[in-house]
């Protein structure tokens, strides 16, 4: 007897109560450094000069003589200045009409502008601070420490006390912020160093809180992000993939909040065109073309102010 089949009777649709995307779900470049909201796009940063602060200049006065003095010097030459970082999308009014759900495209673009923006401080940052030669202070796995992945002879509890004695003798304050690659918070979480400090005390799994606390620092920073160098075009199976922050680690001082005579190793400029917006959206028309633009915009320096306030660990593991 003749029956109809089961593809004859249903017509495939789109669902709307799901779809597969793709974004990172942790960017921490814009935690690091504090943001400092500033009225003009470039100014000066004022510092004073170090030694000065560190001499041991006071001296016994016998009566009827003058005391002892000197003073400090200043350097006003150190600026900021934000450059303008944009991205657009274009949403042509006859595909946004003909769009089925779940896709709304200027929900969409609203997303993957913002996204944008956010990968390219989280990028900028790692290029130009987690790499070696710029901190006053460099260490390489295997040549400076042993690597932390090798977990029988490495000893990240004593290497991170020496680190952080080193930076305190060049800045006097107590190193307290950590940040580290996926690949490196890997092997640390469960190196059995620091699984057997904790084994008696705590449950045996590793939080980055409970890390921080016995290394003594106030914030452990994990960086997770991905990207791609693969140019647009490229077939998505050929597509490849790297970590942001790679195998690294960078031990930092960073105060609590922006403050006067404090030294921190940097701080993220943002020129707020748009009052308290580290980034804003502008929405456009094109009438001619029949096209709303979506743009993001961002205007920021990232930038150390204290070269001596960080020591970077470059192939912390294998």
């Amino acid at each position: 007897m003749p029956q109809p089949a089961s593809l004859d009777l249903h017509v495939d649709q789109l669902l709307t109560s799901m779809s597969i995307g793709y974004k990172n779900d942790s960017y921490i470049a814009d935690s690091l450094f504090p943001m400092i909201p500033v009225n003009r796009q470039s100014n000066i940063v004022p510092k004073y000069n170090q030694s000065h602060w560190f001499r041991d200049d006071a001296r016994l006065r016998a009566p009827g003589t003058k005391s002892e003095g000197g003073g400090f010097t200043v350097d006003t030459t150190d600026k900021y200045f934000c450059d303008r970082y944009s991205y657009r999308y274009e949403i042509d009014d006859e595909v946004r009409d003909n769009a089925d759900e779940p896709f709304n495209l200027d929900r969409d673009a609203t997303f993957f502008v913002t996204d944008k923006l956010q990968m390219r401080r989280e990028v900028a940052w790692a290029n130009a601070f987690f790499t070696t030669g710029v901190w006053g202070t460099d260490k390489v796995g295997a040549t400076d420490f042993t690597k932390w992945s090798d977990y029988a002879s490495s000893d990240p509890l004593v290497n991170m006390e020496s680190f952080k004695d080193t930076m305190e003798t060049k800045i006097a304050q107590t190193p307290n912020t950590l940040v580290m690659g996926r690949q490196v918070w890997a092997q640390l979480k469960f190196h059995p160093d620091l699984v057997d400090t904790i084994k008696y005390t705590q449950r045996g799994v590793l939080t980055t809180d409970l890390v921080a606390s016995l290394l003594e620092i106030d914030r452990l920073e994990i960086g997770r992000a991905i990207y791609t160098t693969s140019v647009e075009g490229t077939a998505e199976s050929s597509v490849s993939y790297s970590r942001i922050w790679g195998k690294n680690a960078l031990l930092m001082y960073i105060p609590a909040s922006p403050s006067l005579m404090t030294p921190a190793a940097g701080y993220t400029f943002v020129w707020r065109r748009v009052p308290n917006a580290l980034q804003f959206m502008k929405r456009m028309r094109d009438e001619e073309r029949e096209v709303d633009i979506i743009e993001g915009n961002s205007y920021f320096d990232q930038k150390i102010t204290a070269a001596n306030a960080g020591l970077f660990l470059s192939n912390a593991v294998a």
